[in-house]
């Protein structure tokens, strides 16, 4: 069983370790990336935008993707606040196959992929979804032994970022950086997270 993110929105920026994870994970794209200024972003599993916030004053527009309408609707009152008229929110239906008409040059996540079933699928869709020279970044958990999420969780017990990088490459992806930008600290433990940048050929 997964987090309800419905319910979870409205609680979801009160938490300042959430927003310090994001804060760090922001930080280690800006600084593996060239000059973005021109670029159009997209952040798929936005949440409440709080990675995706943060970037925005580095790109030119920025669209916020999620399966979940309470996440999307925070992340719609941040946008009407901030007066940002360069934003839209997507709705993503699960069930369907990604829309990759339209596209973008930096494609980025935050704890999304380990709840993502088929791993080498999405990846290969947010590659299609990038213009060429496009970069996708990729932020979450370095492989755990599942003591990381409480109860039943069906989702991976996070990653290799050598092995996903594997998987960048068949995708026609370089792999320009992999790093370690932020550790979650739980009861003592340690997780670390990678941020795994890749290039578009």
């Amino acid at each position: 069983m997964g987090t309800n993110f419905d319910e979870a929105a409205k609680q979801w920026d009160l938490d300042e370790k959430k927003v310090r994870r994001a804060r760090d994970v922001a930080e280690g794209i800006v600084k593996h990336l060239p000059d973005t200024k021109e670029m159009r972003a997209a952040e798929y599993g936005c949440g409440t935008g709080l990675l995706g916030f943060g970037l925005l004053p580095e790109f030119k527009g920025m669209t916020f993707c999620d399966t979940s309408k309470g996440m999307l609707e925070e992340v719609g009152r941040k946008i009407e606040a901030g007066g940002h008229t360069n934003c839209r929110t997507v709705l993503i239906d699960p069930e369907k196959a990604m829309d990759t008409s339209h596209k973008y040059d930096c494609i980025f996540n935050l704890m999304v992929l380990h709840h993502i079933p088929d791993t080498e699928e999405v990846i290969r869709e947010w590659t299609e979804s990038l213009t060429q020279g496009g970069y996708l970044c990729i932020a979450d958990l370095i492989t755990e032994d599942g003591s990381f999420h409480k109860g039943n969780f069906d989702g991976h017990l996070g990653f290799d970022p050598e092995m996903l990088g594997e998987i960048f490459e068949k995708n026609n992806l370089v792999v320009e950086s992999i790093t370690t930008p932020h550790t979650i600290i739980r009861e003592d433990r340690e997780y670390p997270l990678f941020l795994l940048i890749g290039r578009k050929r």
